[in-house]
């Protein structure tokens, strides 16, 4: 009876995550401001070959003089068909349609191309979005490159010539890696905070020639046909929408797990120091979302009992930090919320087992309103999760 209770139980709780996950992704997908995002308002009877995105799919226009692709299911042109054409093999990342992005060329015949699209609504002012899409490297291929991103801007892009086009990207991959996937899809996607002007999206490849990582590739085994000497994607499920915490922008499961990334302080203590200025300087850093002390903040916490026992009459005030990422993450998920508090919670209770009594510690927590830094760096996020000390005679 209990094993099957348990088993009961277990896929109820698997239904349950299952349904979570799915109107997870329906809440995003009601808030895209991208139209027609998978390209699937498209009139597919009237397609025929390449360069004809504009005419037969609503909402999106090229940015500089070079004709779109589109591409999708049952069509009777092998050109554009899905999943077999004849830039290789593919099928949707979403529905039943897809576009063709060329990010870059030896071929002086075919030109990069950027899609753009005007937004359904201008990004809200302080709002912070996830921008996403999916790309996929055609088989036939001859290249592979970096720096495929997405700009926001709060007016229409029109080059009038089939020119490169030179921005600073909003959006591109976390680390800018070589888009090189030819079996399936890779999602690039990142974070931005609207200023209330952005009400256009242009997603292409934004870098000269000179400034691209080009890697050259192999034709897939089983794939027939000559290479082609461009760096020609497949894109599909574009989004832009409101979020409260990063981890709701997570390109895939890797992405899910931040970096262990702990501060390590640029402080050198001396003998020549005084006990207050030993104090004033020191700090226990923590890895996102971390509450428990790495081996050197444990090394602190016991420096600081030495001192507190060296100087009977001083109090200690613990104070908790969390930095802007922890704090909206707190604000989705309970277990987050308040970590500062909860840091310096675990501080004095390691101070109570050196032999530090209660009455020798006040504890306080700022949470995020005392950032160490105000860069928006991961080394600055790392050096504002911390626990810092102050003398209280």
């Amino acid at each position: 009876m209990i094993a099957m209770n348990m088993r009961t139980i277990k896929t109820s709780l698997t239904w349950g995550m299952i349904a979570l996950m799915a109107v997870t992704g329906l809440h995003a997908q009601e808030d895209n401001l991208v139209p027609n995002s998978g390209f699937e308002n498209s009139e597919l009877k009237k397609l025929k070959g390449y360069g004809q995105l504009e005419e037969f799919s609503e909402n999106w226009f090229n940015a500089n003089e070079t004709l779109l692709d589109l591409y999708a299911e049952g069509m009777k042109s092998e050109k554009i068909n899905i999943p077999n054409n004849l830039y290789g093999e593919q099928g949707p990342s979403d529905g039943v349609c897809y576009a063709g992005l060329r990010a870059y060329s030896k071929d002086t015949r075919l030109f990069r191309n950027y899609y753009e699209v005007e937004l359904m609504g201008a990004l809200e002012k302080n709002q912070l979005y996830c921008v996403s899409f999916d790309v996929s490297l055609s088989d036939l291929s001859r290249y592979a490159v970096n720096g495929i991103g997405a700009v926001l801007s709060d007016r229409k892009v029109e080059q009038g010539n089939t020119g490169v086009i030179i921005r600073d990207m909003d959006v591109n991959h976390h680390s800018d890696k070589v888009m090189s996937l030819t079996d399936g899809w890779e999602t690039i996607c990142g974070t931005m905070i609207g200023t209330g002007q952005e009400d256009f999206l242009m997603i292409g490849a934004f870098a000269s020639d000179n400034d691209m990582e080009v890697e050259k590739i192999k034709r897939p085994s089983g794939i027939s046909g000559t290479q082609k000497n461009h760096a020609y994607y497949y894109l599909d499920n574009i989004k832009v929408f409101p979020i409260t915490a990063k981890s709701e922008c997570a390109c895939t499961r890797a992405d899910e797990v931040r970096t262990d990334l702990v501060y390590g302080s640029s402080v050198v203590l001396n003998e020549s120091m005084s006990d207050e200025e030993t104090v004033s300087v020191s700090a226990v850093y923590y890895a996102f979302l971390k509450r428990n002390p790495t081996g050197t903040g444990q090394a602190t916490i016991v420096q600081m009992a030495e001192i507190l026992k060296a100087n009977p009459s001083w109090k200690l005030g613990i104070v908790g930090h969390a930095d802007e990422d922890e704090f909206n993450e707190g604000k989705i998920n309970p277990r987050y919320r308040e970590l500062g508090a909860k840091r310096s919670a675990i501080v004095i209770k390691k101070f109570a087992e050196l032999g530090i009594g209660a009455s020798r510690l006040v504890e306080d927590s700022r949470e995020d309103t005392d950032p160490a830094s105000t860069r928006d760096t991961d080394i600055s996020r790392a050096q504002n999760r911390r626990v810092t000390f102050e003398i209280i005679k």
